[in-house]
């Protein structure tokens, strides 16, 4: 008598439930993959900004507490380069090279020699914050351009209309925010809306300093 064996395999109708399964799960991973691949690239954003800030630190040691002075054939991070292990540190993991010297862009407060014991609280003022996409400045003014609209972010503008803050900073680079460093050399992640609470300018310039026309005191 001849006995008939079961072949073993999946039907069609098992095939594509695990297929449907399959793509669930990789609906639902993919997502969280990304998150803690960009979580990864602001890690190594936030150890460039601490690089930078303590690259700027021991500059100020080597030139009399006296933060970085540029012009425009002479700009900020220049300065800094014996400081660092290597160029890289300027470069955002997150952001693709755009062919500009630096994925960083430093408060303007900072821009002009200006002596460190001058300033009032140099944990909460923040000196480096990351370029915005397109961008083409390494710098940004936390001054509103009528020296007196200090709380309406609209009056931070330049001669030629574009925003000194909105257009020059990266608002949310990395998971919902951005990295950025103080004038004490450390560096934190920190939503957008953070660093102008409770209003402008905020972490941006706590002691609403106008550089050539408001005198620290």
């Amino acid at each position: 008598m001849l006995r008939r064996y079961r072949t073993s395999g999946f039907t069609l109708i098992e095939l594509l439930v695990v297929i449907a399964i399959i793509a669930i799960l990789a609906a639902i991973l993919f997502p969280v993959f990304s998150r803690a691949r960009e979580k990864a690239r602001q890690v190594s954003c936030l150890s460039n900004n601490r690089q930078i800030g303590l690259a700027i630190m021991m500059y100020t040691q080597d030139y009399d507490d006296q933060f970085v002075n540029t012009d425009a054939n002479y700009r900020w991070f220049q300065p800094l380069f014996p400081y660092v292990k290597n160029e890289q540190v300027f470069r955002c993991p997150s952001l693709p090279d755009e062919g500009y010297p630096t994925d960083y862009v430093l408060s303007g407060l900072f821009a002009h020699g200006v002596s460190m014991s001058l300033l009032h609280h140099p944990s909460e003022q923040i000196m480096i914050a990351e370029r915005a996409a397109g961008s083409p400045y390494d710098g940004y003014h936390p001054w509103p351009a009528d020296g007196v609209s200090w709380t309406n972010l609209d009056a931070y503008v330049a001669a030629d209309g574009h925003n000194w803050m909105v257009d020059h900073i990266a608002q949310q680079r990395h998971n919902g925010g951005s990295n950025y460093t103080f004038a004490d050399g450390h560096a934190k992640w920190l939503k957008w809306e953070a660093t102008i609470d409770p209003e402008p300018p905020g972490l941006h310039n706590p002691d609403q300093v106008i550089p050539g026309t408001t005198h620290w005191h």
